[in-house]
């Protein structure tokens, strides 16, 4: 049984509501240990691939983009920005981007893509998510709301796609302010997308942005966030709506308001990176099989 108290006007559980390893805590060196174990997950051998490429959607000002950033300061050690974060509800993204790091995190690859739509006909953005899925559309390429990209625009559709042109894994990203209420239209379009993510077989794993907004103990106090009823509330509802185990949605903290970061707010967002390269890697992996099954 958790037994919680009353902080301001959120409340925290003496005890976590999730683990995320046996005896895990909050220390620099269990960020450390993280950035060790996400270097070591690397595609097999056998697959061909480098790489492990996933394909960031979101709604507009949900913080898609900003995910991005923090991992690449991360990765650099200091605050930087690799594309442009909305910050409200008007989309930055409009062109199809693939985001690639060095050092250590060296095999992660970002597709980072345009909002998503709040009109009901998503068809021709859910037409370029599939053919994006199966590399089929370049990095560079500027969506259109009303029509998908044609096999005759030669600069940015690829014929023949290689294995490593494609999606081995998506993130759906969530502002967990909105989780109590989320607009009708965006779970109406995420639902068909994920439908389209089901049907061809891609592992989905979500991300809860900006917990440090939602609750007052996260803000002042990371080492909270899995503790804090509120983030526990709102990974609930988005995994009831997702439709996917609760394990799967990782609540982080944003650095795009912050000055610097410490290996705190580190924490959450490497533990949803490894969880999606061990994702991705598995599914590069079996793709790989079907493949060899096929010839």
């Amino acid at each position: 049984m958790n037994f919680g108290i009353h902080l301001g006007k959120g409340l925290t559980w003496w005890f976590p509501w999730r683990e995320p390893d046996e005896g895990f805590c909050w220390t620099e060196d269990t960020e450390k240990k993280l950035k060790t174990e996400i270097e070591g997950i690397k595609p097999t051998e056998r697959s061909g691939l480098t790489k492990l490429k996933a394909l960031t959607i979101g709604a507009c000002g949900h913080g898609k983009s900003a995910l991005i950033n923090s991992i690449a300061s991360i990765n650099a050690g200091y605050k930087t920005t690799v594309c442009n974060a909305a910050p409200s509800n008007e989309t930055v993204t409009r062109v199809f981007r693939d985001i690639e790091f060095d050092d250590e995190f060296g095999q992660c690859v970002f597709g980072d893509i345009s909002g998503l739509p709040l009109s009901t006909d998503i068809d021709p953005f859910l037409d370029d998510i599939k053919l994006i899925i199966n590399g089929h559309i370049k990095s560079g390429y500027k969506f259109d709301p009303k029509k998908s990209i044609s096999p005759e625009n030669k600069e940015y559709y690829k014929e023949t796609p290689s294995i490593s042109d494609k999606i081995h894994c998506a993130i759906i990203v969530f502002d967990s302010r909105h989780w109590e209420e989320i607009h009708k239209s965006i779970i109406r379009n995420v639902k068909k997308i994920m439908e389209t993510l089901h049907s061809m077989n891609i592992p989905v794993i979500a991300v809860l942005t900006k917990t440090d907004k939602l609750s007052a103990q996260v803000k002042y106090n990371v080492e909270s966030i899995f503790r804090c009823k509120k983030t526990q509330q709102a990974v609930n509802k988005v995994a009831e709506q997702l439709a996917i185990p609760a394990p799967k949605v990782f609540p982080v903290v944003n650095f795009e308001e912050r000055d610097h970061f410490t290996w705190r707010e580190s924490i959450p967002i490497l533990l949803f990176l490894r969880a999606y390269l061990r994702m991705a890697k598995e599914h590069a992996h079996h793709a790989d099989e079907v493949v060899k099954k096929k010839i």
